[in-house]
């Protein structure tokens, strides 16, 4: 069976969005591992000493998926944002009223705000905080 999961790089604030997003979603911060573990050996470019602490890999385990988290290195030209966007399908009313509200707190934009639409009973789109683009969805079945 396939399994995708998103991974989202960030430039010295994977750990705390990994926090947040734990949070939003109601689920568990797995291990993070920092690029002052990683072995000399392993063929990377070096990491400046102010790098060291950053998070080299992380992940939020929550009900239906996971996600990544990493901070990228200087020089490292990925960034998550135009082009893409997560889209959250939430189990309840009261499920997608919690995660927005959360995701709303401090967000840079809110494009669309919560509310019924034609192909969904609610339905936003959030950038939040970090500039991560998210659509809630939540169809009645």
């Amino acid at each position: 069976m396939m399994k995708l999961t998103s991974y989202l790089f960030f430039n010295g604030q994977a750990e705390e969005a990994a926090h947040f997003y734990a949070t939003v979603l109601g689920g568990q911060l797995g291990e993070l591992y920092r690029y002052e573990s990683m072995p000399a050996e392993s063929g990377l470019p070096d990491v400046p000493e102010d790098c060291k602490q950053h998070v080299l890999h992380g992940s939020v385990f929550f009900s239906g998926g996971m996600l990544s988290v990493a901070d990228t290195l200087p020089g490292d030209e990925r960034r998550f944002g135009d082009g893409g966007m997560l889209t959250l399908y939430c189990d309840s009313m009261a499920q997608i009223e919690e995660v927005y509200a959360k995701l709303s707190a401090g967000a840079q934009k809110i494009s669309c705000e919560l509310g019924e639409v034609y192909f969904a009973k609610r339905y936003a789109e959030i950038t939040d905080r970090f500039g991560v683009l998210w659509a809630l969805l939540y169809e009645e079945v």
